[in-house]
């Protein structure tokens, strides 16, 4: 037998008021999980807005890697690394970054599931394992002035979340910004490649390997290809460019790392000396330091038109050692009998 209309009526309308409790009480559950894990609803606007005003805010920078951390900190001269002996940063890396985090503004809430976080590049480089890049920023008199972890970049959009909050953010990058300015390792935010003499530009070169005889190489002129072996004598090239690796290593060289001179301990071992058809004369002292091999510099200008140069490399590489990798090593010290033959030159009969 069937309801009379107006009892249906009833049931139907409790159904839908029961329906409507639960799923008031599922949202307010939500609510609460996304509210113990950071959640707001919406967020605009940049997302250092202390930066605003520019670096000039900032007194300390610390960038936490999953292969290390470092710290950059404002001096009387200019930037320096604290973790390189107080090394002089690029000035052009810090406006990179000044001009990505001046102008990061948020776009918007998005997940909070940890275990999404590897997805968008955002793990903890904390742990030694996380992908992200942690970005640590501290003004003059010690406030915070921002602390976040950045991930991936898709297009136009940067991941980023707080190190302490499971909520993670998308922001916009500014017009023209470089997004890697956060995440380059400590290397790239140093002026390690300020030896580049030119191929074209070096004469003459004396190497004193760590192991062998010293030897001489020279052309006459920019315009010879290769260059002879002039010293020692009795020993002839493998082939005629046999010489050109060695004589060109400071055609560009860019170092590994740094450190104040007056550090090392270790005794030399070769030298590498070019010489410029201008008159600029660059010599590396090589110092081993372990199993390292580490360069402290010199340069002399042998002309007023090399003065200028000379100048320029030896207030940028006063008092420091740089570390070199094997392959620079290896071009810079390469032994005379990798290059050369002790055999008489070929002397041809007269017609």
């Amino acid at each position: 037998m069937s309801l009379p209309m107006d009892a249906q009526r009833r049931r139907h309308v409790s159904l839908l008021g029961l329906a409507a409790i639960i799923m008031l009480i599922a949202a307010v559950i939500v609510s609460l999980m996304d509210a113990s894990r950071g959640w707001r609803p919406s967020i605009a606007g940049p997302v250092l807005p202390q930066w605003q005003s520019g670096v000039s805010a900032a007194s300390t920078i610390t960038i936490i890697r999953g292969d290390g951390r470092f710290t950059v900190r404002r001096s009387a001269s200019g930037w320096v690394m604290e973790e390189r002996d107080n090394y002089p940063v690029r000035p052009e890396q810090i406006a990179v970054l000044d001009q990505l985090l001046g102008g990061l503004t948020y776009v918007g809430a998005r997940t909070a599931d940890p275990r999404k976080h590897a997805q968008l590049g955002l793990g903890d480089p904390g742990s030694g394992e996380g992908e992200g890049v942690r970005l640590r920023i501290e003004g003059e008199d010690g406030q915070l002035i921002g602390d976040l972890i950045f991930g991936e970049v898709r297009g136009q959009t940067l991941y980023l979340r707080e190190p302490d909050q499971l909520r993670t953010y998308a922001a916009r990058l500014p017009e023209g910004a470089d997004a890697a300015a956060i995440t380059r390792p400590a290397d790239e935010w140093l002026r390690l490649d300020f030896i580049a003499l030119g191929r074209s530009a070096i004469a003459r070169t004396r190497i004193q390997p760590e192991d062998g005889r010293t030897y001489l190489l020279e052309r006459a002129a920019s315009s010879v290809r290769n260059f002879a072996l002039r010293e020692p004598r009795g020993w002839q090239p493998i082939t005629a460019g046999a010489g050109n690796g060695p004589a060109s290593a400071l055609a560009r060289i860019r170092f590994r790392d740094v450190r104040r001179a007056d550090r090392l301990t270790g005794a030399l071992v070769g030298s590498h000396e070019a010489e410029t058809f201008n008159g600029l004369r660059v010599r590396l002292d090589i110092i081993a330091q372990g199993e390292t091999r580490w360069a402290i510099i010199r340069s002399t200008a042998l002309s007023d038109d090399a003065s200028e140069t000379a100048q320029s490399i030896a207030s940028e590489s006063e008092g420091w050692a740089y570390l070199l990798s094997d392959l620079a090593l290896d071009r810079l010290l390469r032994p005379l009998s990798e290059i050369a033959d002790p055999r008489e030159q070929e002397v041809l009969d007269a017609p």
